[in-house]
């Protein structure tokens, strides 16, 4: 699926205006919404929302295009971005008071989007939702690199033993990887 610029818009635009308000809801937090929102939908439904690609950064996925659509939202009056400390740091907030045009999204998007900007919000500090999701899924890609939303599909194993770990060695001589 290609990116909808329109649906990656108005996806900020109503996690801002149902969290922005509250207290520790940055950048991060917003991000993370974004990131487990698509990759959940893309595993419950076959397609992500917004159809953004992500990347890997420091504290996790990041849509690709997300600095810029802020920015628009900015310029367009849709909200206020502004940094202020945090817990020794800095953190981007962000506010609405425009409730967001919602018509483009389907109940199931809807339904999943208020499921992670409500647990996201009530239930993680920006540090403890980083934690989650760096997970086997992050790992599959160095800093900067694109994160396949299909990644979110595998996952870590544990290393094979006794018989399994016996017949992983055959394997890997008889195809000549040894």
């Amino acid at each position: 699926m290609s990116l909808d610029v329109d649906k990656l818009k108005a996806l900020t635009l109503y996690i801002i205006w149902r969290a922005g308000h509250r207290e520790g809801f940055g950048a991060t937090k917003l991000n993370k919404v974004l990131w487990f929102a698509d990759a959940r939908h893309y595993v419950m439904h076959g397609k992500p929302i917004t159809g953004a690609s992500y990347s890997r950064e420091r504290h996790g996925p990041v849509p690709h295009r997300i600095a810029e659509v802020r920015d628009e939202l900015q310029e367009a009056g849709l909200i206020s971005v502004w940094k202020e400390p945090y817990f020794g740091a800095e953190i981007t907030r962000f506010t609405t008071d425009s409730p967001p045009d919602i018509s483009m999204f389907t109940a199931d998007e809807l339904s999943v989007a208020d499921w992670w900007i409500k647990h996201i919000a009530d239930e993680h500090t920006a540090r403890s939702i980083s934690e989650l999701s760096h997970n086997y899924t992050w790992e599959v890609a160095g800093v900067g690199e694109n994160i396949p939303l299909y990644a979110v599909l595998a996952s870590r194993i544990r290393a094979p033993l006794g018989q399994e770990l016996d017949w992983a060695k055959a394997e890997a001589e008889r195809l000549g990887l040894l």
